[in-house]
């Protein structure tokens, strides 16, 4: 599972900045760029609000770090 990189893709997929996705989450910049680099373990209850900040499901928020590139 990688969080990081489910929330890069979900960012990208809806034209949302790391900082507007804080804001959306109501989480601090930093724990978006920590989780992004991997420098701390991310938090069920922080996926929760990251997925619902992209109005998606958790499974479906986790699943985008877990699709291999074609």
């Amino acid at each position: 599972m990688d969080i990081g990189k489910s929330i890069r893709i979900a960012c990208a997929m809806n034209d949302i900045k790391q900082k507007d996705l804080a804001r959306l989450a109501n989480v601090s910049a930093v724990t978006i760029s920590h989780t992004i680099n991997k420098k701390h373990a991310c938090s069920s209850k922080n996926i929760e609000l990251f997925a619902k900040a992209f109005g998606m499901r958790v499974s479906e928020f986790i699943a985008l770090g877990e699709e291999k590139p074609a």
